[in-house]
């Protein structure tokens, strides 16, 4: 009889366990990332027997109570709630962040409430640090006054500058090499100078006939006679055949305009026409507005009609190593005459850089300064070079001298295609190709925001449009979650029933995050309440079985203790 109280009592210390565990639940049913505990895994103390087995076909133990064998852990996966949290984190399937807290000591958790605290580390709200895989591509830098100065509009002292270097996706680390994401508030992307240009086009070889001014040599000029007295100046056997080769097709009547010019600047104009033979002459041309006591200065040029260069332009924008926007100017002139078959084109590149409005008061070196009048604008030339392309008759790139140019000290390469194909420049009237030009380079930018990407890596965005990983979140595993223990409400620390943390692989061995990583969210409790509720109620039913097993026991011994009466 006495056996009844000790079953009770164990019934009930049974029932207060359950009912513990039932209310944990409850309590944390709106805390972010708690993992329900099941404790409904209970056995018998242990038992005696009433008689020997051997001469009994059936069991004859009596039970001494219950006792609770296992509090185990409900790892199913909470629901996702949205957040405006950039570094509220969820995740996807398997697996747990892991956060460092004092002493270097290392937990477990699927709550992924994450900020950036004073020091510019990624904490969660106990200040444990959220680990990853870190590139170490930020290194301190100094930016210009200017820009330090934005970040210390408010009277407070601006938080140091870093730098940069670009990186996609960062393959995960070791499972031991984990550390702390530390993301500066002032991040500067550094300018990439430009490298390569590559362009596609079709330099239209198409005749173009059209009057054209031709400069004449003093050779070209013949003898020239003045008469003081007269004031009058004569020029005989003029010619426009000698040493001219841009006079391709002269022919009677053409016009030769003739500019004679005293040491004053004042000039005399005069015209005249070639002669059967090709020849020019002026006579007693009237110079009495001309001071004629000095040497006059002649020139000439015939005026023609015949071929012209075709003359190709391009323009674009470079980066430069300072990440100035500079400009790689290019003019594609065809020579003429032209060849029997095919085209040849000659290139005169140039960079260009920005150097002030133009200022009409001052005079300009044209070996060093190149002038827009249109624009207005003055561009100092930082590299000049020519070269040259021939094409054959189908309009197919043969051969190309382009060179190399200097772009403040960066190679730049001008990629116009690939010689015997049609893959870049072409040089045809039929051929339709379009104008397309790439460059590299990337002008510098300032960090606007941090966010995750796809693959769990923590990104910088910057104002000149690139974006960088900084570090990838791990993801860890364990052999058995069922083995953690409990460090609190929503941290866990490995055991010797967990296993020790791991990182999943793929078929080659390298490690790989095995779940996914969602930005804005958050994993709520995975509690049911109306589960809880149940179990609550149940609970306490057999609390009250228990309690009266008691009871009733203590009837039955009172009875037995009146029998004596």
């Amino acid at each position: 009889m006495n056996l009844s109280f000790y079953n009770g009592v164990s019934g009930i210390k049974k029932d207060t366990s359950y009912l513990d565990t039932i209310a944990e639940n409850i309590a944390n049913i709106n805390t972010v990332g708690y993992k329900k505990s099941n404790a409904s895994e209970f056995s018998t103390i242990f038992s005696t027997t009433l008689s020997d087995s051997y001469f009994s076909p059936t069991s004859n133990d009596v039970g001494l109570g219950v006792r609770k064998t296992a509090s185990t852990l409900n790892m199913s996966q909470g629901i996702f709630k949205p957040t405006d949290q950039k570094f509220d984190f969820a995740i996807g399937g398997d697996g747990w962040f892991g956060v460092q807290g004092a002493k270097s000591k290392i937990f477990y958790t699927r709550a992924g409430a994450f900020n950036v605290d004073a020091n510019g580390d990624l904490v969660n709200q106990g200040g444990n640090y959220l680990l990853a895989t870190n590139t170490n591509n930020i290194t301190p830098t100094t930016l210009p006054q200017s820009i330090m100065d934005n970040y210390g509009k408010n009277g407070t002292t601006p938080a140091k500058a870093f730098a940069v270097s670009d990186v996609g996706d960062i393959p995960l680390g070791s499972a031991g090499s984990q550390t702390k994401i530390h993301l500066p508030n002032i991040l500067y992307y550094p300018p990439i100078a430009t490298t390569k240009v590559t362009y596609k086009a079709n330099l239209n070889p198409k005749v173009n006939i059209a009057s054209t001014q031709i400069a004449l040599s003093n050779s070209n000029i013949g003898t020239i006679s003045k008469s003081i007295p007269n004031k009058t100046i004569s020029i005989t056997n003029g010619s426009i055949l000698n040493n001219i080769p841009a006079i391709l097709n002269p022919k009677k009547d053409d016009s030769v305009l003739i500019t004679i010019t005293d040491k004053n600047g004042k000039a005399v104009k005069a015209s005249t026409k070639l002669d059967n033979n090709l020849n020019w002459s002026i006579s007693n041309k009237d110079i009495s507005t001309l001071d004629v006591t000095n040497p006059l200065s002649v020139t000439a040029k015939l005026v023609t009609k015949q071929e012209i260069p075709n003359v190709e332009h391009f323009s674009s924008t470079i980066i430069s190593p300072t990440g100035k926007k500079d400009i790689l100017d290019m003019t594609y002139t065809k020579e003429i005459p032209q060849p029997a078959t095919g085209s040849v084109w000659n290139a005169n590149l140039n960079i260009l850089s920005f150097y002030e409005k133009l200022n009409s008061s001052k005079v300009y070196d044209t070996n060093i300064y190149q002038i827009d009048k249109n624009g207005g604008n003055v561009y100092k030339i930082i590299d000049s070079k020519t070269g040259k392309l021939s094409f054959d008759s189908s309009g197919k790139l043969l051969s190309s001298s382009i060179p190399i140019l200097s772009n403040g000290g960066t190679p730049l390469n001008i990629n116009i295609g690939t010689p015997n194909t049609f893959d870049g420049f072409v040089s045809s009237v039929s051929l339709d190709k379009s104008r397309t030009e790439q460059h590299d380079g990337q002008v510098s930018g300032l960090l606007t925001n941090y966010g995750l990407d796809q693959k769990g890596n923590i990104i910088a965005d910057f104002d000149n449009g690139k974006s960088v990983a900084i570090a990838k979140v791990a993801i860890y595993h364990f052999q058995n979650n069922q083995g953690l223990e409990k460090a609190g409400s929503a941290l866990f620390k490995e055991s010797a029933n967990s296993g020790k943390a791991i990182f999943f692989t793929d078929k080659n061995g390298k490690s790989i995050l095995g779940a996914h990583i969602s930005s804005h969210k958050l994993e709520n409790s995975n509690v049911d309440l109306t589960v809880a509720m149940s179990e609550l109620i149940l609970a306490q039913r057999t609390y009250g079985a228990s309690a009266k097993s008691i009871t009733t026991s203590d009837q039955m011994i009172q009875n037995a203790i009146n029998m004596k009466k």
